[in-house]
Formats: C-alpha cells, structure tokens, sequence
C-alpha cells in the first residue's frame, strides 16, 4: 500500500540525532520497545543532510515502509523507478531488466515533485474537545502505544523556513520495529529485518477511508479492514500493547478507536 504523502517535509527536517535519542536497540529501559534506524548505502544522486549521522558510510533512512529512502528526492526517484517503472537522469536503468534507458520525464520534473511533497500540509487533528478523544488519547498513552508512535516530534534547519524548528504531531518515531511473525514478510531493505517496519505515522488516519474509495485498507499490504484489525496484527515488540488494548473494556476500546479516528 503506498503510503500517506503528507506533511513529509516535517518529517525530513527531523534531525539524526533526534531519531538516535528515540532508538534503544538494547531495550536498555526495559519496556520491550527497542527501535532501531535503518542504515541504507546512499545513491549517487542523494547528498546525505547538513545534521546527518553517518554509520560505516550508511546514513539513516527514513521514508519507505522499511524506511528504505534517506530524502524525499530519493524516496521520488524510487517511487518512479520500481513503482511506475519511469526512468529519471537520476535513476536510469530500469529495475527489472537493468538496462539503461533514456530518461522519460526531465529533472525539473521531478525536482518539482519532490518540492510538493515537502510542502503537502500536514493533517490537522479534528475534534480535540470532545471528552471521549481525550479519553482516548490518555489511554493510548497508558497502554504504551505512543513509545513508538511518538505523538510530537521538531524539527531542526530545513531550506524551506515554514518547516525550520517547528514541533509537530505526526505519531512515530520513524524507526524500524519488530513486528513479529504475523508481519514478516521476507522483505527487506537496507539494514533492517524482514520482520522490522518503520512506524507508521498514525496522523491522518481518521480520514484515510475517505482517501480509500470508503474503505480502510490499513498496514504495508492493506489486509486490516479497521482499526480494530490493524492492532490485532501487532506482535513483537507491539504485543504487550495489543494484550492491553483487549483488555480494556468496550467503552475504552471504542474511545481508544474515537482518538485515532480524529488524528
């Protein structure tokens, strides 16, 4: 499923080091949360960021189920390529035959592209008063779904100045996970295990139906039908989470749901 395109100019703004201070491989405080970056080789055409950390010359990667792209120019470029099979100067072989190609669509196309996805608004959270999304939103806190689900992240310089230290509330933490065997699907990229997906940014989720024909089609292959389905999958890491979610009464489940659907 392709991913929500909004608000990712925030999103790439995020400093490395603020996404290393949210990683603990180790599970060193012992909640059974340990996200971990996915460090990806760069393409040629990809300058790493100003604040990029650098690992054994692979750099963080960020956008992207397995979060597979460091920039929005290289996650464009990919969508291109092994989404929609469009050769770019940037990207000229075509992925399944490996043979280069002339470009079918010019640079300026692209760098357009990339620069409307930086601005693309983020989602606004819809009724923030009402008592059952408060309630909601305190559960989620209580049941630990926001240790990776990160619920307000800032960012740091961006050479767009709407974007430069601004805090927002896209609801990740934007690193890699274990999901379990439920969400193991063989596929990986970069340095990440085929059972680890980057966190998906819950911002926008209350109106993702009306962007799906009026149907949900939730996590990397669209199998949830709800909400209620997409935290069944959750394993790993997520399974404490999951057991707290069921054990909650039908009132706190459907709160729980409420807050969601207004984000």
């Amino acid at each position: 499923m392709a991913p929500a395109n909004t608000g990712l100019g925030f999103l790439e703004a995020v400093p490395d080091a603020d996404i290393l201070k949210m990683a603990d491989p180790d599970d060193k405080d012992g909640d059974g949360i340990s996200g971990v970056p996915n460090w990806i080789e760069l393409p040629d055409f990809v300058k790493p960021a100003t604040n990029a950390i650098s690992k054994e010359g692979r750099y963080i990667g960020r956008f992207g189920r397995k979060a597979g792209a460091h920039n929005l120019l290289n996650q464009t470029v990919n969508a291109y390529n092994q989404d929609m099979g469009v050769v770019t100067t940037y990207s000229p072989h075509d992925t399944y035959t490996g043979k280069e190609l002339d470009p079918e669509v010019p640079n300026v196309e692209v760098e357009d592209l990339v620069f409307y996805l930086h601005t693309l608004k983020a989602p606004i959270q819809r009724n923030t008063d009402a008592a059952d999304v408060k309630a909601g939103k305190q559960l989620f806190v209580n049941i630990q779904c926001g240790t990776c689900h990160r619920p307000s992240l800032k960012t740091g310089n961006s050479y767009i100045k709407a974007l430069a230290y601004k805090e927002f509330f896209p609801y990740t933490d934007l690193l890699m996970h274990d999901m379990g065997k439920e969400l193991d699907d063989n596929y990986t990229e970069g340095t990440a295990k085929t059972s680890e997906w980057r966190t998906t940014p819950l911002w926008g989720l209350g109106l993702a139906k009306n962007s799906q024909g009026g149907n949900l089609f939730l996590l990397h292959d669209g199998r949830a039908k709800s909400i209620e389905e997409a935290i069944s999958y959750h394993g790993g890491e997520a399974q404490k989470s999951r057991e707290k979610y069921k054990a909650l009464n039908t009132t706190e489940q459907q709160q729980l749901i409420t807050f969601l659907e207004s984000l």
